[in-house]
């Protein structure tokens, strides 16, 4: 690559002045462009290039007047005024360029493997970019799909045994292409282009959670259905030793397809499904609506939750506050239900004023055999839904249970913009994280969100 300058003289040729090294940079706009003279700037897929010359150069043109053609260079021709005229001497490829304007604030280097810090603020500590940590013998393994070395580190973190990562960014899978390697200790650092490692942030001491029950803003009813011969028995048994989550509320149930013992006085409500359903939808989510339609028949036959103000659906893989949650109620007495995110309910937790499954109860009774809520079924065509969409349209369209305000509180989970959920510290007020599939993990995560009670919700888009 070549720029020019202006010799002594300025109606003599310009002279080629070899900037090869400026090819190792892109500017990538996060403000307005500016003007300035002699700069060219255009955008080139997810970047941008700055050409930066004292003159325009022209390919393949006639001399006319103003013009001086260079010894050796018969189709370099030298402009005085113009900076660059795009598609006049030989036919571009490429986008419109913004003339005389340069893109500002942001350099980033080409093909960089990473830049921390430099899209979001990162909560890990230092990372070796373009490194690979070795793993020492003993205990180590490898998650795919992992989209970045942030969620590597906080993946390690959540593992107790874990003291180092490496995050490869092509591992050559499809779609997301990117793994995580999680490993006990290090043997060697090794540079390897592609690849970033480090070590997980200090862990935050565990303690059992704060539990709700009696709060002045109404009691809760809170139940999990759980697949059985999984990792969710043994995370709701964790859950139930240190009263977490759902054991956490004035009354916890769990439902099944058969019956377990999730703890001496906590047995299964048993369940008419096979547990089982395919995927689909826009979002290739659980088609899971006839499943939770028994779950919902099963529960209003059992009738606890009458019992209480409040009913609440949580996953078992969800980090659930009730203590929270009753703080946030106090704000939504008389509500028919609460929406817990702008595009839709989401399943991972359900808030159901009692008042609201009363209603859906009697739409049951309205269906000759009492299995299904006989004016939701008929009027809703659901076969590509799953059971959070049935349930809001149902509630909401069909049986017009009001008022439904939407608080985003309810719920952090990268589905409804909380991308930095596997971090758990979105201030005092989030009620729940999403998903936590080990009882690592889980417990990890309950304690960065108790460490993190001192601070403002942050909700960061990571």
């Amino acid at each position: 690559m070549a720029a020019y300058r202006e010799s002594v003289d300025t109606s003599a040729a310009y002279v080629p002045v070899d900037v090869d090294g400026l090819a190792d940079e892109v500017a990538a706009p996060t403000a307005a462009p500016a003007p300035r003279r002699g700069l060219i700037a255009a955008a080139l897929a997810a970047t941008a290039v700055v050409a930066v010359g004292a003159a325009t150069v022209a390919r393949g043109g006639a001399q006319s007047h103003g013009l001086r053609q260079l010894p050796g260079t018969a189709d370099l021709q030298i402009k005085a005024e113009a900076t660059w005229v795009q598609g006049v001497a030989f036919p571009s490829q490429a986008p419109e360029m913004d003339v005389d304007v340069q893109y500002t604030d942001l350099q980033i280097k080409v093909e960089a493997t990473w830049v921390q810090n430099g899209v979001f603020p990162s909560q890990a500590p230092e990372m070796d970019v373009d490194v690979q940590y070795i793993g020492a013998a003993g205990w180590g393994t490898n998650y795919d799909h992992i989209p970045t070395p942030e969620m590597c580190a906080s993946m390690c973190q959540g593992v107790e045994k874990c003291n180092a990562y490496t995050w490869v960014k092509d591992a050559g899978l499809p779609g997301c292409p990117s793994q995580c390697w999680l490993m006990e200790g290090i043997s060697e650092k090794k540079p390897l282009k592609g690849l970033v490692s480090g070590k997980p942030p200090t862990r935050k001491p565990f303690a059992p959670p704060p539990a709700s029950k009696g709060a002045a803003s109404g009691s809760l009813y809170c139940f999990a259905l759980m697949v059985p011969e999984g990792y969710e028995e043994g995370l709701l048994k964790w859950q139930h030793d240190n009263k977490a989550g759902i054991f956490g509320c004035d009354q916890a149930a769990v439902y099944s397809n058969t019956h377990i013992t999730i703890a001496p006085a906590v047995v299964t409500q048993v369940v008419n499904s096979t547990l089982k359903c395919g995927y689909g939808g826009d979002s290739m989510s659980a088609l899971n609506a006839w499943i939770f339609i028994e779950v919902w028949r099963k529960l209003i036959a059992v009738g606890d939750y009458k019992k209480h103000d409040w009913v609440v659906k949580v996953d078992p893989d969800a980090v659930f506050f009730p203590d929270r949650l009753s703080k946030l109620l106090v704000k939504y007495q008389g509500a028919g239900y609460i929406n817990n995110c702008r595009y839709g309910m989401h399943g991972p937790i359900e808030l159901f004023s009692s008042r609201a499954i009363d209603v859906l109860a009697a739409d049951y009774k309205l269906s000759w055999d009492g299995k299904a809520p006989k004016t939701c079924v008929t009027k809703m065509d659901f076969g590509q839904w799953g059971e959070d969409m049935f349930m809001d349209q149902c509630l909401s369209k069909i049986l017009e249970v009001k008022p439904v305000p939407t608080d985003s509180t309810l719920m952090c989970e990268s589905h409804c913009e909380c991308n930095a959920w596997y971090w758990c510290n979105e201030g005092p007020d989030m009620v729940s994280y999403h998903p936590f599939k080990s009882i690592d993990s889980f417990k990890n995560c309950m304690a960065n969100a108790m460490g993190s009670a001192g601070k403002e919700t942050k909700h960061m888009l990571h």
